[in-house]
C-alpha cells in the first residue's frame, strides 16, 4: 500500500548528530565548549569515524535510488558514518519480500554504483559482505572446492594370500549418526556417495589378530568430540565445546594398543577404481580406507544467483573463487564511479562442522612436522601405540584443522583484500551454528583487521530477571549474564594489536519493540567487554513507495528512517560516538594475561570473575601464536608490541604443554616476568615424540621447586607461582583492585583505557535499578572529572583520596552509566559542582507536580484525533478511542503552567517519570533536547519563569499497536504496510507519557 503522507517520520534537518540537543546536566562547574583540551572536545562532538554503522540488507533487490539516496542521507544525517552492505534473499523467520533486482544483473549493478556514488559524497563508508548468504559460497564453488567430511570403511584379510579386490566403500554419513544442526543438512546428509564428490585420503592396513583395538569406556564417550564429528548447537556454552578435548585419554590396563610398527601405508597400492593389490603378511589385518564427501552444504538466504555450495574453509582455493567471481564484481562497478569498498566482510560461520580437506596430509606435514597416514584409524577410535598417544593425534590433527581455517581461508582472505587496498572484517569466531567447529577463535581474528563479534538481544530483554547469571542462553541470549563472544573479540584485538574490536549489535526478532532506550544496557555490556566499534544490525534498505513499515529482515533490531523514533534517534548515535571515540582511546588496561592453552577448538569464554581472582581486575587471554610470537617483558611487565602490557601470566588448568611454549615461559620469566600456573607433565602433540616430552619433564623439574611461602619462586629476574589465589598475588606485588564499590548490592560494571592524556574508566550500573555506591579507582594524584556521554557535558565531582586510590561516591539511575577521567594535567576553570545530578547531597526535591489536563495532537493520517483533552496524563492503549488505543508515531503534549514561588537558586529540571518510548521538551518555545533514557529528566534552569508557563512534549512510540489495531481491520483499511505481520489479539505496548511530570531541583 503506497502511502501519500509520512509527515511524522521525516528526516530531522539538523546538520549533523553533534547539533543535537539533548538533556542537559547541572552547569555548576562546567567549561565552555572552546576548550583547548582536545580529548574532550572530540568527546563533545566526535570526528565521523567515532560514530557507529550498520548492516545495510538489500532482500531480493528490492532497491531504488530514491530509497538509497535516503538511507544514506538520513544516516550520514544522524551521524552514522559506514555501512555493510548484504545482498541477500528474504525468508529468516518467515518474513518474505518482493523480487526486486536480480542479484548481479545490469540493473542491480546500476544500483549498486549509485549507492557506492552517493555513499562517496556523503563521505559513507562502505563495507561489502563476500558472499550473497552469510559466509562465502555460491554456484562458482565446485564440489571439490567445498566443504568436507572424512569417512573411513574397513575390511578385514587374513594372511598370508596375495590380496586383489576393490575395498569397500565408506558409508555415506559414517560416523555421523547424529546430525542436528547444520544449515540444510537433510537434503544431503543422506545423498548416495556418487553424488558427494566422494574422494580417497589414504589406505593404511593394522594388525589386529581380532581383537577389539578400539577406545573403551567412558573413554568412548568423548571420541565424537576429539574426532570433530560432534555436532551442536550455538547456544552451547565454551567449556561444553573445550571441556571434552581437554578431558585426556589415559592409558588403561586392558587397552588393545596397535604398535606404530604394526601399521602399513598402503596408499599407493590401490588404483582409481578402489582395487588394492597387496601381498597380504601372516596374522589379521584390518584395512582402514580414509576418505572425504563433500558436506553438502550450501548458503543460507543466498539469491538464486549467487547460491551454491559453502566453500572448503581449510583450502585457500575457495577464497581464490569467492574474490574472483564477486569481490572483483563489487571492486570493478565500484571503480566505474571513481571510488572502492572500505572493506569486504566476511559474516557469520554458518556451515555446520566440515572437518577435512583434500590436502589434509600436506597441511598436517606442514604444521606438525610429521606424516599422520599411520594414525588415521585413530578417527574411528582405534588406539594406536596407546591411548595417550593417540588423544595426542587427535589434538594434533584439531590444531591443524584450525591453523588451515585461520591461515588457509581468513589469512589468505586478509591477503587477497589488502592487495586490492581494502581492509577485512571477519566474524570468525562465532557464535557458530555448529559449536564445535574446529577453530582457534583468536588466531581466526587475529587475521582480521576488523576483527568482529556479535551479541543478541534477549526476547524479554527488558526485563532484568531475564538477564540474570543463571538464565539459560535461549532466555537470556548471554552466557552466565554477558555476551557470549565479546570478551574473545576484544582479546584478539587487544593481543593482535587492533584498535578496533566491532560487534554486530542489537541482533534479536522483537520487531519493532525496540528503542533507544531499552537497547542502551545491552550496549554498555558490551562496551565493557571491549567492543568498541557497534554494527547495528539492521538496517533494511527499503523503497519509500511500499509504505510503511515497510519490508524488513526477519531477524535483527530495525533501525531505519521506517522506524517511528528515526526523527529523534541523533543523541543516540551521539552517545555511541561519544562512548566509542574514548573507549578506541590509548590502551585497554588490563592485570592479567591468560594463556589458553594448545588446544582445539580453542574459545575464550564470556567475560566473568575468576574465583582466585575476585572483581576489580581485568583481563586479555591469548593463544600460543600470541604468546610465542609478541609476548615480551620490559620493566617487570608483560608487553606487546603495540602498547598493551599486563602484570601476570597465568598458565591453563593442564598438565600438557608445547616444549617451545615452556621454554618462552622460561624466557619470560627470566627477563622479569610473574607467571602462576603448574607444572607441565608432557608435550601437547606428537611432534618431537617421545623426545619433547622428556624434554618437558627436563624443564618442568627445573623450574617447579616448592614454593617460597607465598612469594613464589626466583627465576631469573622474575617468579613462578604455583595455582592459588590471583588476588594475593597481586596484592602482595602492590596492585590493587582497577576499580571496585563498596556496596556488595550494586553491580556496576567497568573498563579502563590508559592514554599519554589522562585514565578513563567507563563505569554503568548494570541494574535495572537505583544505586549508590562508593566507587573505588586505581588513581592517584589527579584531579577526576565526569564525562557525560549523554549530554557531552562535563565537571569535577566531590572526591577524596583513599589508600592509593581515589573514592568518589554516585549515584546512578537504572541502567545509567558515566565516564570518570582522571587528567594527567588539571584542567583549567573546572571547579568541584556540587550537588550535582549523580552526588545529590539530599536527592531531588519536588517543587511541583505538573497534575490535570494536558492538550494532545495526534496525526489524522496516522488515525488519531488532531486535537484531545486528556483530563490526566494516561496510556494511550487505555483510551476508549481505537484512533488513540492502536495509534503509532508522534503526539505532541502541550500545557499551561503557573510556577508561584521563587525560581530556585539551585538546577532546576523538569522530570517526565515514564515516558513510552522517546521525546523532545520545549518549554517556553526553548527546545531543551531530547529525553531517550534513564534519568527521564531534562534540565530548565533558567528557562522556568515565574508565573505563566508554556510546555511542549512531544512524543513518539513504536509500530506495534498500529499494526496490530490493522491486523483487525480490511486490508483496504489499514494504514501499514509489511511483511512481518502482528494478530488483532496480541498485547498492545505502552505508550505515550504516563509521568508524573514534575518539577525538580537538586537539594
Amino acid at each position: 500500500m503506497q502511502l501519500k503522507r509520512r509527515s511524522f517520520l521525516k528526516i530531522s534537518g539538523l546538520a549533523g548528530f553533534h547539533m543535537v540537543m539533548v538533556h542537559k546536566l547541572p552547569l555548576a562547574g562546567m567549561t565552555e565548549m572552546g576548550t583547548t583540551d582536545s580529548l574532550f572536545n572530540d568527546f563533545v562532538s566526535p570526528p565521523a569515524k567515532s560514530g557507529s554503522s550498520c548492516y545495510w540488507w538489500w532482500f531480493n533487490g528490492l532497491v531504488d535510488q530514491e530509497g538509497i539516496r535516503r538511507d544514506l542521507e538520513a544516516f550520514k544525517a544522524k551521524g552514522m558514518s559506514g555501512v555493510l552492505l548484504v545482498n541477500s534473499s528474504d525468508g529468516l523467520g518467515g518474513a518474505r519480500i518482493p523480487q526486486g533486482a536480480k542479484f548481479l544483473s545490469e540493473e542491480w549493478r546500476e544500483l549498486y554504483r549509485f549507492a557506492m556514488k552517493e555513499a562517496k559524497r556523503l563521505g559513507i563508508e562502505v563495507g561489502i559482505n563476500l558472499s550473497s548468504g552469510w559466509c562465502m559460497g555460491g554456484p562458482w564453488i565446485r564440489p571439490e572446492n567445498a566443504g568436507r567430511w572424512y569417512l573411513q570403511s574397513t575390511q578385514e584379510l587374513k594372511g598370508p594370500q596375495q590380496f586383489n579386490g576393490v575395498l569397500p566403500l565408506p558409508g555415506n554419513r559414517a560416523g555421523y549418526d547424529n546430525v542436528f544442526n547444520p544449515p540444510g543438512y537433510k537434503e544431503y546428509i543422506d545423498l548416495p556417495l556418487s553424488a558427494l564428490d566422494y574422494r580417497d585420503t589414504a589406505v593404511v592396513a593394522i594388525r589386529t589378530s581380532g581383537k577389539e583395538h578400539k577406545i573403551t569406556g567412558s573413554r568412548a564417550a568423548l571420541l565424537e568430540a576429539k574426532t570433530n564429528r560432534k555436532d551442536a548447537s550455538n547456544f552451547a556454552k565454551s567449556f561444553e565445546i573445550t571441556g571434552p578435548v581437554q578431558t585426556p585419554w589415559t592409558n588403561e590396563p586392558g587397552d588393545a594398543a596397535i604398535a606404530l610398527t604394526d601399521v602399513i601405508d598402503l596408499t599407493d597400492k590401490m588404483d582409481a577404481t578402489g582395487r588394492l593389490h597387496w601381498e597380504v603378511p601372516p596374522g589379521t589385518w584390518t584395512i582402514v580406507r580414509t576418505g572425504h564427501r563433500m558436506t553438502g552444504s550450501k548458503l543460507m538466504i543466498a539469491q538464486p544467483e549467487a547460491d551454491g555450495l559453502s566453500i572448503d574453509w581449510f583450502d585457500k582455493k575457495g577464497v581464490e573463487l569467492q574474490f574472483e567471481h564477486l569481490g572483483k564484481v563489487f571492486i570493478d562497478e565500484a571503480a566505474k564511479v571513481g571510488t572502492k569498498p572500505a572493506y569486504f566482510c566476511d559474516d557469520s560461520f554458518e556451515d555446520g562442522f566440515p572437518n577435512w580437506t583434500g590436502l589434509i596430509l600436506e597441511k598436517f606435514r606442514h604444521y606438525r612436522g610429521y606424516d599422520a597416514t599411520s594414525y588415521l584409524p585413530v578417527l574411528s577410535g582405534y588406539v594406536i601405540g596407546s591411548a595417550e598417544i593417540s588423544d595426542r593425534f587427535l589434538n594434533d590433527y584439531r590444531r591443524t584443522i584450525a591453523d588451515c581455517m585461520a591461515d588457509e581461508h581468513y589469512g589468505h582472505f586478509a591477503a587477497l583484500c589488502h592487495q586490492h587496498g581494502m581492509l577485512v572484517q571477519n566474524e570468525a569466531a562465532g557464535p557458530s551454528r555448529s559449536g564445535t567447529i574446529c577453530m582457534d577463535g583468536l588466531k581466526n581474528l587475529g587475521r582480521s583487521d576488523l576483527p568482529m563479534g556479535e551479541f543478541w538481544l534477549a526476547p524479554k530483554h527488558e526485563d532484568q530477571e531475564n538477564l540474570t547469571d543463571d538464565k539459560s542462553y535461549g532466555v537470556s541470549r548471554l552466557d552466565f549474564g554477558q555476551n557470549k563472544v565479546t570478551k574473545m573479540t576484544a582479546s584478539a584485538a587487544h593481543i593482535y594489536g587492533r584498535k578496533l574490536a566491532s560487534a554486530e549489535a542489537f541482533t534479536s526478532f522483537r520487531h519493532w519493540t525496540d528503542y533507544p532506550g531499552s537497547l542502551k544496557q545491552a550496549l554498555d555490556r558490551a562496551f565493557c567487554e571491549g567492543i568498541n566499534r557497534v554494527v547495528i544490525h539492521t538496517s533494511t534498505a527499503t523503497r519509500p513507495k511500499d509504505g510503511l513499515p515497510g519490508y524488513e529482515y526477519g531477524a535483527g533490531t530495525h533501525f531505519n528512517p521506517n522506524v517511528t523514533w528515526w526523527e529523534f534517534s541523533a543523541p543516540f548515535f551521539s552517545y555511541i560516538a561519544r562512548s566509542q571515540h574514548l573507549l578506541r582511546a590509548g590502551h585497554f588496561v588490563a592485570d592479567l594475561l591468560f594463556y589458553n592453552g594448545d588446544i582445539a577448538p580453542n574459545l575464550a569464554a564470556q567475560k566473568n570473575i575468576y574465583p582466585t581472582l575476585g572483581k576489580g581486575y581485568d583481563y586479555d587471554v591469548c593463544n600460543t601464536e600470541v604468546l610465542l610470537g609478541r609476548v615480551s617483558v620490559r620493566n617487570g611487565r608483560l608487553v606487546l608490541p603495540d602498547g598493551m602490557q599486563y602484570r601476570i601470566l597465568v598458565l591453563p588448568e593442564s598438565d600438557r604443554m608445547p616444549v617451545a611454549v615452556l621454554k618462552k615461559i622460561i624466557m619470560l620469566l627470566e627477563a622479569g616476568a610473574l607467571v602462576i600456573g603448574a607444572p607441565p607433565q608432557t608435550d601437547c602433540g606428537l611432534t618431537d615424540y617421545p623426545h619433547c616430552d622428556a624434554e618437558i619433564r627436563r624443564l618442568a623439574k627445573i623450574l617447579w621447586k616448592m614454593p617460597v611461602a607465598d612469594k613464589g619462586i626466583e627465576t631469573g629476574k622474575g617468579r613462578l607461582f604455583y595455582p592459588g589465589s590471583i588476588r594475593a598475588v597481586l596484592q602482595d606485588i602492590g596492585c590493587v583492585p582497577d576499580f571496585e564499590v563498596t556496596d556488595e548490592k550494586a553491580w556496576i560494571d567497568f573498563i579502563h583505557r590508559t592514554t599519554d592524556e589522562a585514565e578513563i574508566y567507563f563505569i554503568t550500573n548494570r541494574k535495572k535499578e537505583h544505586a549508590r555506591a562508593d566507587c573505588l579507582f586505581r588513581v592517584t594524584g589527579r584531579h577526576p572529572e565526569i564525562w557525560d556521554p549523554v549530554s557531552g557535558k562535563r565537571w569535577r565531582p566531590v572526591y577524596k583520596p583513599e589508600d592509593g586510590r581515589i573514592k568518589i561516591t554516585l549515584e546512578l539511575d537504572r541502567f545509567q552509566s558515566l565516564f570518570i577521567v582522571f587528567p594527567k594535567v588539571k584542567t583549567k576553570g573546572l571547579s568541584v559542582a556540587t550537588p550535582n545530578a549523580w552526588q545529590p547531597a539530599n536527592g531531588f526535591h519536588k517543587l511541583q507536580e505538573l497534575s490535570g489536563s494536558w492538550q494532545l495532537a495526534f496525526d489524522p493520517e496516522w488515525g488519531g484525533p488532531a486535537s484531545i483533552v486528556f483530563e490526566e496524563l494516561q496510556d494511550w492503549i487505555r483510551h476508549p478511542d481505537p484512533g488513540i488505543r492502536y495509534y503509532s508515531g508522534k503526539a505532541v503534549y502541550r500545557k499551561q503552567f503557573s510556577f508561584d514561588d521563587a525560581l530556585p537558586a539551585s538546577a532546576l529540571f523538569i522530570d517526565l517519570g515514564i515516558v513510552k518510548n522517546i521525546c523532545r521538551v520545549w518549554l517556553n518555545g526553548t527546545d531543551m533536547g531530547v529525553v531517550w533514557t534513564a534519568p527521564w529528566r531534562v534540565e530548565v534552569t533558567g528557562k522556568l519563569k515565574q508565573g505563566n508557563n508554556d510546555i511542549r512534549i512531544e512524543v513518539i512510540n513504536l509500530w506495534p499497536n498500529r499494526l496490530i489495531g490493522d491486523a483487525g481491520l480490511p486490508a483496504e483499511q489499514r494504514r501499514t504496510n509489511t511483511n512481518i505481520p502482528f494478530k488483532k489479539e496480541d498485547p498492545l505496548l505502552p505508550s505515550g507519557l504516563l509521568g508524573p511530570v514534575t518539577l525538580t531541583t537538586l537539594s
